[in-house]
This record gives structure tokens, sequence and C-alpha cells, in this order.
């Protein structure tokens, strides 16, 4: 056969394949929509509770840090306490050297008994001028003491007194001394101690070394409040009126879709940030099992609207047709098969893979949630495959 005799005999084949196709599968006019068979996939309308879940990015903090820190200066002689080490109150934390402050409090327990031994003589003086002064008073009460002997007397007298009354404020000067000097010398043994009921806490930070030289106040180790956590987020405007104390929360790390925590709202800012139109909201993470941590970037789920009984389709089933959301429910034709009807619909909110409805809150039957872009209202449908029904 030559070159062009094989071009027109491809030619025909393909003008008569085009030709059975048009009379096998497409329609033709005056072919009513009900027989023409789309082939969709379909599944089931479900009816139960379905929350509507947002989620907002933040961030897990400390319960609660405490900063340890020396009252004095002085010189570290060891590090009970390193990062991760969990500690409860009482525990040793750090030691600095004592021996400036052990001498200190020898000396200041050397002026006690210094002061102790001068109250003992300025009673013993203030004794003999009073015991000087009844006597000079008598004598004067006879005649034989003058005037001028009986005020010297007095005058002792009042000398010795005033010098026993120094002597005891001496004492009690010295005491406080003593107890300053052991308050001191206390402060040389750092340990933990921190307010509330936590029975445990563990060391974040350690900023200190033996040998190390510091002043007052100087950061030496940071300790943490792991359990619980507390997740910082912020929320907008639209969700804020639906937060309350109490509420509950799921929490995941960010980037780690597989581990789920349960968290609730414990504090919420009166207050919104002018800059963003957000508002603090704080979570407490019981944290019981301390696998998550300070500084950890998490997404919190808050439960903005539940449905306890409604009707729930596949977000793949919602469509749109003439400015109307809907989807495609599978009906029985007059002629017998099936075909899509489009069912108008409200959406109340979207989970996942799956969509919420206030209206028809009834809705039930097969919906269409594949194959819809060929779909029309009426049109004959070959739900879960092709059909083989052609003429």
């Amino acid at each position: 056969m030559s070159l062009p005799r094989l071009f027109l005999a491809i030619a025909a084949i393909a003008v008569l394949a085009a030709g059975a196709y048009w009379i096998v599968d497409g329609p033709t006019v005056g072919t009513p929509a009900s027989a023409v068979r789309v082939a969709v996939q379909t599944q089931p309308v479900e009816h139960g509770a379905l929350e509507d879940v947002r989620e907002f990015s933040g961030s897990l903090e400390a319960h609660a840090v405490l900063t340890v820190a020396p009252k004095i200066a002085g010189q570290i002689e060891s590090v009970a306490a390193d990062i991760g080490d969990r500690i409860t109150p009482g525990d040793r934390l750090v030691t600095l050297d004592d021996d400036e402050y052990r001498q200190a409090l020898a000396e200041a327990e050397a002026g006690l008994e210094v002061a102790r031994a001068q109250l003992a003589q300025a009673r013993s003086d203030a004794g003999t001028a009073s015991r000087s002064l009844r006597r000079v008073r008598s004598l004067h009460e006879r005649g034989i003491a003058a005037t001028a002997e009986l005020d010297a007397a007095e005058a002792d007298a009042a000398n010795a007194n005033a010098n026993a009354s120094v002597a005891r404020a001496t004492i009690s000067e010295a005491q406080a001394q003593v107890e300053t000097a052991r308050v001191r010398l206390g402060y040389t043994d750092i340990r933990a101690h921190w307010p509330g009921d936590d029975a445990e806490r563990v060391v974040g930070e350690r900023m200190a070394e033996p040998g190390d030289t510091v002043a007052a106040n100087t950061p030496l180790l940071r300790i943490v409040s792991i359990t619980p956590l507390t997740a910082i987020i912020q929320v907008p405007e639209q969700l804020y009126t639906r937060l309350r104390h109490g509420q509950g929360a799921r929490l995941r790390v960010a980037g780690a879709a597989d581990a789920a925590f349960e968290a609730r709202i414990e504090r919420i800012a009166p207050v919104f940030d002018p800059a963003t139109r957000r508002a603090r909201v704080e979570l407490a993470v019981p944290n019981a099992e301390h696998r998550l941590a300070p500084g950890m970037f998490v997404q919190v789920g808050l439960v903005a609207e539940r449905l306890d009984d409604t009707a729930i389709v596949p977000r793949t089933a919602l469509v749109t047709r003439g400015g109307r959301q809907g989807v495609f429910m599978v009906q029985s034709g007059d002629a017998g098969g099936a075909i899509a009807r489009f069912t108008p619909v409200s959406v109340a909110f979207t989970n996942g893979a799956r969509a919420a409805l206030h209206e028809p809150a009834d809705l039930s039957g097969e919906v269409v949630t594949l194959g819809q872009a060929q779909l029309e209202d009426g049109i004959g449908i070959a739900p879960d495959g092709p059909t083989d029904d052609a003429p």
C-alpha cells in the first residue's frame, strides 16, 4: 500500500472511532441528564460530635524560676549541683570558703565576753556606790555628814548606775554582733529553698565553678520548676470571648504531630496588644513525665466550638454551584440507577478532613466526594467506579 493510501486509512479509522465513542458514550441531542452516567466516589454522611479546634503557635516557660545567688562575697569552695540535677528543699547547692566568717564570729563572741565582764564590774561599782550613799544619807540625817558629802555620794551612785546601764546596752550590742556573725557564717552554706509546695525542681543553668571569687548577689545557679510548665500563646479577638479559666486544650511540640499533651487555661490577659490585636493566654501543662522543657515551641489547640449531634461530611464533598455551597447526594433516579442531587448546606466549621454542618443537621445518605467537577443537579452517576450500562 502506498504512503498516501496508508494516511487515508488511518484517518478513516480515527473518524470511525470518534463516531463510535459519540454513539456509545457521548450524549446525544435530547438525551436526558439522568441517562448520562458519571463515575464518582462516595462516602456516607456521619452523625456525631465534632469540635472546632483552632491551633496557635506558642512557647513553653518554666512555672517558676529561682536564681541562686550568695548574700555575701567570698570564694566558692564547692558546687554540689549541676545542670539537670533534681533537687528538693534543703539540699546543699554551693559552699563558700568560711574561714573569714568563722574568725569574725569568734571575734564577736570574744567581744560579748568582754561586755559581760564590763557589765559585772559596772554592777559591782553600782552596788558599792549605792551602799555608800545609804551610809552617808544616814549620817547626814543625824547631822554627822555634811550636805556636800551627801551630794557627792548621790552623784557617785548615779554615775555607777549609768555605767551599769551602758554595760547592759553594750551586752545587747555584742549579742547582736554575734548573731550577725553567725548569720553571715550561715550564708556560706547555700541550700535550696523556695516558696510554695513544689516538692522538686531542676537545675536549669550553672554559672559558677569552685575557686571562683564572687560578689554578693552574683548568680550561681538557675533552678526551674517544670511540673507544671506554662504555655504562652496570643489569641485574636474573635476567639477571646469564647475562652474561660480552666478550659481544656491540646498541645503538641511544633513539628511533632504524633505527640499530644493535655493543658488547661490558667490566666487570660484582660488587655489586648494594640500592635497585634491579640491577648496573652497562659496555659498550665502538667508535664508529669518530664517530656517537655522550657523554651520549646509548641502548637496549642483550643476548642472554639463543639457540636454534639450534627451531620458531618468529608471536606472533599463541598462544592459551589450558582454561588451556593452544597454537596451532591446520591439518590435513586426515576428510570432506575443513581443520580446526583445538589443539596445546599451551611457549614459550621471544618476539622481536618471533615466538615460539621449547621444545616441541614439531619442530612443522611451517601455524598459524592470525587468527580463533582462533572456533576450538575440530576445527572446520572455510577458510584464507586465507571458504569457498565453503556448501550
